[in-house]
Order: structure tokens, then C-alpha cells, then sequence
């Protein structure tokens, strides 16, 4: 009601063409601003699409790239598999004619030495090395099982050296006690091969000469191996293979 009666008052005052005037141009005024209001929304909008479109080709293009280094890495993967099984083909070969040279070797040795081997199992090595202290030494001996067998073997180890510590006087070592290895003998339980090693000092005043292995089957074969090791040949051949890796390298 206040609003009609100023309304009523407004057009007595102005008179009705100015008034109607005015409204007309109020409208105007209004039918501007809600046209330039759209039409700036309308642009946001526009370029916010053209963002996305920008946006979404980005995508496309890592897609594509992502695509590409897929189907490289399986390729490489197909080529890494193919060599895989290459590799494990000429492995498996190695590993037969591996077994065939120890059948031919365990066959001779029964034959040429047979105090070398009992139950399949013969002492491969004994290799010494000087370590940085004086009179400190390692020392690593290898088992082998020559022939091929799916069951354990299991038995005891002892090395004992023997040293002069005058011109006459001869002494024995228990090695394994010298490298605190417990228990004394040493027990071991393999299947194809065993390595023991070990670090040692050597007494004060000591020559060492030679040392005895003695290996005892109590499970898996029957028997007892000996095989005794010089010690300047020890230390010559480990050198020797010290200088053919050195070679390598």
C-alpha cells in the first residue's frame, strides 16, 4: 500500500509521461545489465570449456604415450622371457654334463685312488689365505657330491695340522679348535656340496707342514675319508687363483 500511494504521489508530481518514461528506462537499464550478465557468464563458460578440450587432448596424449611404452616393455619382456628360458635350457645342459663329468671322475677315482672317495662324496679342496695380521690365515674346505642322489649326507669333520716348532719336535693342531669352530668335530649335513670355512692364528713359532682331513659318513653312506693337504701348495694354488681373477678382472 505505501509503495502504490508513492507510486500515485511520484506520477501526480512528474506527471505520467515523465513517469512512464522513467519505468520504461529502468527497464532498459535492467534488461542490460541481466543481458551483459549472461553474456559474461556465457564467456566463462566458453573458455572454461576450452580448458577442458585443452585438457582432455593432454590426456589423450599421455594415454597414447603410456600405450606406447607398454607395448615396448612387453616386447623387451617377451625378448627378456625368450633368453630367460635360453639361459635355463643351456643351465640345465651344463648341469647334466656337470653330473656326467663327476660320474666319469667318481668312476676313475674308484678305479686310481678309492681311499678318495666313500659314498658318493670326496674332498674337492683346501685352499689357505694370508689375511692382513701376521700368523692370521682363513681357510675353506670344499665336500663334493660326485654323484647325483636326492637324499641328504651327513657326517664329521676334523682337520688337524701338523707343525715343527724346533729342528725334531713335531706337534698337531686340532684347526678347528684354533678357528673356535664348535662342536669339535664338526658336524655337516649336504646335498651336492659343503663348504667349511674358517680364521685362524697360527701359534707363535711354529713351521706349519701339512694338514689332515678326515671326513666321517654316518648318514646317507658309510666310510671315512683322508686327504692331506701341504701347506706351500695350499697357499701356492690359492695364489694362483688369485692371479687368473686378477686376470679376468
Amino acid at each position: 500500500m505505501k509503495l502504490g500511494n508513492l507510486l500515485k504521489r511520484l506520477k501526480q508530481r512528474v506527471g505520467a509521461l515523465a513517469f512512464y518514461l522513467g519505468v520504461i528506462l529502468l527497464l532498459c537499464v535492467s534488461i542490460y545489465f541481466a543481458y551483459w550478465v549472461g553474456g559474461q557468464s556465457a564467456e566463462v563458460k566458453d573458455k572454461t570449456l576450452v580448458q577442458q578440450d585443452e585438457r582432455l587432448d593432454q590426456l589423450y596424449q599421455q594415454i597414447e604415450a603410456l600405450e606406447y611404452q607398454t607395448n615396448v616393455l612387453s616386447v623387451e619382456l617377451d625378448i627378456e622371457r625368450s633368453a630367460n628360458e635360453e639361459l635355463q635350457a643351456e643351465l640345465s645342459e651344463l648341469q647334466n654334463d656337470n653330473y656326467a663329468l663327476r660320474r666319469d671322475v667318481a668312476f676313475y677315482q674308484k678305479i686310481m685312488a678309492p681311499e678318495l672317495e666313500q659314498g658318493g662324496v670326496v674332498i674337492e679342496s683346501f685352499a689357505l689365505t694370508p689375511n692382513a695380521n701376521k700368523r692370521h690365515f682363513h681357510f675353506s674346505l670344499a665336500l663334493l657330491q660326485i654323484e647325483q642322489r636326492r637324499q641328504f649326507v651327513e657326517g664329521h669333520i676334523t682337520i688337524e695340522l701338523q707343525a715343527r716348532t724346533g729342528e725334531k719336535t713335531v706337534k698337531r693342531y686340532n684347526l678347528l679348535e684354533l678357528a673356535n669352530i664348535e662342536p669339535h668335530p664338526h658336524h655337516f649335513s649336504m646335498r651336492y656340496f659343503s663348504l667349511l670355512e674358517g680364521d685362524f692364528i697360527l701359534p707363535e713359532g711354529v713351521l706349519p707342514e701339512h694338514v689332515d682331513v678326515r671326513v666321517t659318513l654316518t648318514e646317507g653312506g658309510r666310510g671315512q675319508l683322508e686327504r692331506r693337504f701341504y701347506w706351500t701348495q695350499s697357499l701356492r694354488q690359492n695364489r694362483s687363483l688369485e692371479l687368473e681373477a686378477n686376470q679376468d678382472s
